[in-house]
C-alpha cells in the first residue's frame, strides 16, 4: 500500500478519478508518460477510490472518542461475561487483531495487483505512436515535424519521432546524418538521440552525423546546444561555429571549429572534396549516388582529391577525377568499376 499512498492522498488525483475533465486527463496522461513505471499504482489507486466502499453510519464526536478509546485503551476483563458469548475474534488479544488487519490489507494489495496486471499489458493508458522517415543510398529528404521544426535527412539515414509532441520534451531518434532547424519553444526542449549522444536545444540549427556506431559529430550553426555522452555521462555546451566529435571506441570527445560550407553542402546539393583520401571519396560517392564501386589495381597512398560539384551526374565527376588522378572507370547500372594501373 505505501507505493500508492501518495496517489490516494493527492487531491488532484482524487478529483481526476471522481470528476475527470479534458485538462485533468491531459495532465495525468503527461504525468504517466514521464512515470510509466507507476501505471500499475495508478490503476490500483483508481480502483480503490472508485470501488472499495465500506458502509458506515454518521457518528458524532462522542461516538468517535468512544471508538478511539476502545481501540487504544488496555483490554479489561468484562464482568460476569459468559464464556459461551465470546467468539474467536473476542479471544484474540489487541496485538493479534492489529496483526490480522495488517495481513488482510497486504493480501488485498497482492490480489488487486495480480488482478490488474494483465490490464497494464493489454490496455496501457498511455501509448506513444511513432513515425519513422528513412532515405536509401542516393536519396535525400526534407520534411517538417509536428512542432514546425524542419529536418533534412542525408542518404541512408532515418529519423523516428512521435505523431505529436505531447510530453514536456520534444524527443526524436536519429540514425545517420540529419540537419535540424528547430522551432523555438522554451517550455519544451528539443532532444535528438543517437547511439552515443543526446543533443538538447531550445531553438537553433545544427547538423548531426553518425557515420558509424563508433563515430559521431554535432556541428552547431546557430543558437546553443547541450550534448551528453550517454555512456560516460560527460556534458558539453557548444557555441555557433563549434563541432563536437565523439569516438565511442576511445571514449574521447574533441571540440573544434568547422568549415560551415562543408557541413551545409550535402543539403544544398553540393559535393565537396578537400584533400580527401580515396576511401572517403569512394564511400561518399556510393552513398550520394546509391552505387557500388569496385576497385582494382593499387590505389596510391598519397591519393588525395579536391573539387566541388553542384548537382552533377556521377559520370561528370568520374571524368574529372580520372583525368587528374589517373584511373579508368566503367559504369554499369548501379555498379562502377575503377581500375588503377
Amino acid at each position: 500500500m505505501p507505493q500508492i499512498k501518495d496517489l490516494i492522498e493527492d487531491l488532484e488525483f482524487i478529483r481526476w478519478v471522481k470528476n475527470p475533465d479534458d485538462k485533468l486527463n491531459q495532465y495525468w496522461e503527461h504525468w504517466l508518460s514521464a512515470n510509466p513505471e507507476r501505471l500499475a499504482d495508478v490503476q490500483l489507486a483508481k480502483e480503490i477510490l472508485l470501488n472499495l466502499k465500506f458502509p458506515s453510519k454518521a457518528s458524532g464526536e462522542n461516538d468517535q472518542k468512544e471508538v478511539l478509546n476502545r481501540l487504544l485503551s488496555p483490554q479489561l476483563p468484562a464482568a460476569k461475561e459468559p464464556k459461551t458469548s465470546r467468539g474467536l475474534w473476542g479471544r484474540i488479544g489487541q496485538m493479534g487483531k492489529v496483526a490480522a488487519i495488517l495481513i488482510f490489507l497486504f493480501l488485498l494489495t497482492v490480489l488487486l495487483h495480480d488482478f490488474y496486471k494483465p490490464l497494464k499489458e493489454e490496455n496501457p493508458m498511455v501509448a506513444i505512436q511513432w513515425i519513422t522517415k528513412s532515405t536509401l543510398p542516393g536519396e535525400k529528404l526534407n520534411f517538417r515535424l509536428p512542432d514546425g521544426s524542419v529536418v533534412w535527412l542525408n542518404s541512408g539515414s532515418s529519423l523516428s519521432f512521435p505523431v505529436s509532441f505531447d510530453s514536456s520534451v520534444r524527443h526524436v531518434k536519429l540514425q545517420g546524418e540529419g540537419f535540424f532547424e528547430v522551432k523555438e519553444d522554451a517550455n519544451h526542449p528539443f532532444q535528438v538521440q543517437t547511439t552515443n549522444l543526446l543533443t538538447t536545444v531550445l531553438g537553433t540549427s545544427f547538423n548531426i552525423n553518425e557515420s558509424s556506431t563508433s563515430l559521431s559529430s554535432v556541428a552547431l550553426l546557430t543558437g546553443k546546444v547541450a550534448i551528453d555522452e550517454l555512456e560516460t555521462g560527460k556534458e558539453y555546451i557548444l557555441s555557433p561555429g563549434q563541432q563536437l566529435e565523439y569516438d565511442a571506441i576511445q571514449k574521447n570527445s574533441e571540440i573544434q571549429n568547422f568549415d560551415m560550407e562543408l557541413i551545409e553542402s550535402w543539403r544544398k546539393g553540393l559535393l565537396i572534396f578537400r584533400q580527401t583520401p580515396f576511401d572517403q571519396v569512394k564511400s561518399q560517392l556510393e552513398m550520394w549516388y546509391g552505387v557500388k564501386i569496385v576497385v582494382s589495381g593499387k590505389v596510391p597512398a598519397t591519393w588525395r582529391f579536391t573539387g566541388k560539384f553542384e548537382q552533377q551526374m556521377l559520370e561528370t565527376i568520374l571524368i574529372s577525377m580520372s583525368h587528374i588522378e589517373g584511373f579508368k572507370y566503367q559504369i554499369n547500372d548501379k555498379e562502377v568499376r575503377i581500375s588503377f594501373p
